[in-house]
């Protein structure tokens, strides 16, 4: 049968003894709804409950919890579908087990409470010797407890239990890609739950906002949530001596203005009669209140950030795909292919041609690596 996990809200008062004999009532009535109960997290402090469970389809899921407590799940997601891509063991893992009353654990034997860091790396090679990076970073991931999970793209995620791992993993691969200049990067760290009020995946809504810090993020540059820093900083025996350095903290204040800003632009990138006004009235600031703004969180100016968006997607579709330069620089809301090729080449030192033809030879050695 497939499965399960859903998502509910716990009061603020509520103790795990009374979790115990609410999960002891879900067991009694399972076999009427063909439900399996496997484990359940707990995260007294965010206050959340997330049940794994096998059933023949999330009716089944809901009905069996909405008998016992007069209501169900806040949101059901089926886990078993998402595999390879989003494997629910690369994702949270199962190493830890549960305890007698199916409480799911950690390999120390702490309460599991469910909650993730993830990471997520983007990379974009512009000679042929950066092709081995790739093997370090696996390294450091598997270094730091990290779990790489199989992405449909060349982008790396990674999962790891403590945010202290995974902030010491994203430290040293800033510290391991700063050896070359020649490689593009973006780097992003978010805590999140696994199931969020709204959605149908693992971890949608921290995926989302980490593919928006690398998206509008700076190059050669690492993006944390507040969240995450201050889940770090709890291990810490001397806050004082921590130095950030290239990694930029984003308040939750700040995340809204950047989905924002990911939001129109997406949505009118491609478009080459686009304006930057059209950004200002979206946000609904000023011509300098937006300038302001998306230099501080960027790095760059509204139009700079409008080009740089256009050049990215270029790149992966260079990279990626096998459309002409012209069919890609329509696409991507230049006005000519030539515009494109300068734009690109001012930018990245390569001409578009160059770009595609180095990412084919990279991809052909990494097929044949794979095969012997």
């Amino acid at each position: 049968m497939p499965l399960y996990m859903d998502l509910h809200h716990i009061d603020p008062d509520i103790t795990q003894e009374d979790l115990d004999k609410a999960h002891k009532k879900d067991l009694e009535v399972q076999n009427k709804y063909n439900v399996s109960h496997k484990k359940y997290y707990v995260n007294f402090e965010e206050k959340t409950v997330f049940c794994l469970m096998e059933g023949p389809n999330k009716k089944a899921v809901h009905s069996s919890h909405a008998e016992v407590h007069g209501v169900g799940p806040c949101n059901i997601i089926e886990v078993s579908s998402l595999t390879p891509t989003f494997s629910f063991n690369a994702m949270i893992g199962d190493e830890g087990g549960k305890n007698s009353w199916d409480v799911a654990l950690t390999k120390s034997g702490e309460i599991d409470t469910g909650f993730r860091t993830l990471m997520l790396i983007t990379l974009f090679h512009f000679t042929s010797d950066d092709k081995s990076l790739a093997k370090g970073i696996f390294q450091i991931i598997e270094n730091q407890d990290g779990k790489i999970v199989s992405q449909p793209d060349k982008k790396i995620l990674v999962s790891f239990l403590h945010a202290q791992d995974g902030m010491y993993c994203l430290k040293s691969i800033i510290s391991y890609l700063s050896q070359t200049k020649t490689i593009e990067y973006n780097l992003a760290l978010i805590t999140g739950k696994p199931v969020d009020d709204t959605g149908s995946s693992l971890f949608q809504s921290t995926i989302h906002r980490l593919q928006t810090l690398c998206l509008l993020g700076q190059t050669r540059k690492a993006y944390v949530d507040s969240s995450t820093k201050s889940l770090f900083e709890k291990g810490l025996n001397n806050i004082e001596e921590l130095d950030y350095g290239l990694i930029r903290i984003i308040s939750v204040k700040d995340f809204s203005i950047l989905e924002e800003l990911s939001s129109v632009l997406e949505n009118n990138c491609g478009n080459s009669s686009f304006r930057i006004g059209q950004i200002n009235d979206f946000l609904g600031l000023s011509k300098t209140q937006t300038y302001r703004k998306t230099k501080q969180l960027t790095g760059m100016s509204p139009s700079g950030l409008v080009l740089e968006m256009r050049l990215r997607k270029a790149l992966v579709d260079l990279r990626d795909t096998d459309r002409t330069i012209s069919q890609i620089a329509y696409d991507r809301g230049f006005n000519s292919p030539n515009y494109f090729t300068r734009a690109f080449k001012k930018r990245f030192r390569l001409l578009p041609t160059e770009f595609a033809d180095l990412s084919k030879e990279i991809d052909r050695t990494k097929s044949k690596i794979k095969t012997v």
